[in-house]
């Protein structure tokens, strides 16, 4: 399989230094130009299918990508949603003590959020369960910046922490993913924002 990884495009909330997290979010006119942008980038590719976090930042991104796609299936799934964080959704970055967490970088969890191990564990899943309906084929994901950092981990066996510290993910930028039968992968940077 073939997986290719797209980051919505730039939200009011992400200029602003919110941290979102399962909230929707809305798209800037840079936004919506960076969305214009990577559709351009992906007329030409022909896909089997289309998954998108049901998040409206990623569905406003995926209508422009879909102009060109017409006749490709889309999915909008919560399995590629943003991990969940808890009360720290909606709030400023720089008003977040994420130290005062108990637990390792994999295992902290805000009230009511996720932990990246648990978004790991979702997204490997889900991974799996594509990679079991379409082996052989193109497949396009559109969603968030922790989501694809822990595809990355999961392909490179890069450490979830070396990851989150070192990957950057950038609005509207776009993966390419190499899979194979083991669920290993090779991953190439097609572009970046």
């Amino acid at each position: 399989m073939k997986l290719f990884l797209v980051r919505h495009g730039e939200t009011e909330e992400n200029s602003a230094g919110i941290l979102m997290g399962h909230h929707h979010g809305v798209l800037t006119e840079k936004g919506k130009q960076q969305a214009r942008e990577i559709a351009e980038i992906l007329k030409n590719h022909k896909f089997a299918h289309i998954y998108c976090s049901d998040l409206n930042r990623c569905i406003d991104t995926a209508e422009f990508i879909k102009e060109s796609h017409l006749d490709t299936p889309l999915t909008f799934t919560k399995e590629l949603r943003e991990v969940n964080m808890g009360i720290f959704q909606g709030r400023k970055k720089v008003e977040v003590d994420w130290s005062s967490l108990e637990g390792d970088v994999l295992d902290k969890r805000p009230e009511g959020g996720e932990s990246l191990r648990e978004l790991r564990t979702r997204v490997s899943n889900f991974i799996r369960e594509c990679y079991r309906k379409h082996p052989e084929d193109n497949v396009l994901f559109i969603t968030h910046a922790g989501v694809i950092r822990q595809l990355v981990s999961h392909f490179t066996g890069m450490s979830s922490k070396d990851v989150f510290d070192g990957v950057k993910v950038g609005n509207a930028q776009v993966f390419e993913i190499e899979v194979y039968d083991d669920l290993s992968g090779k991953i190439i940077n097609l572009s970046s924002q």
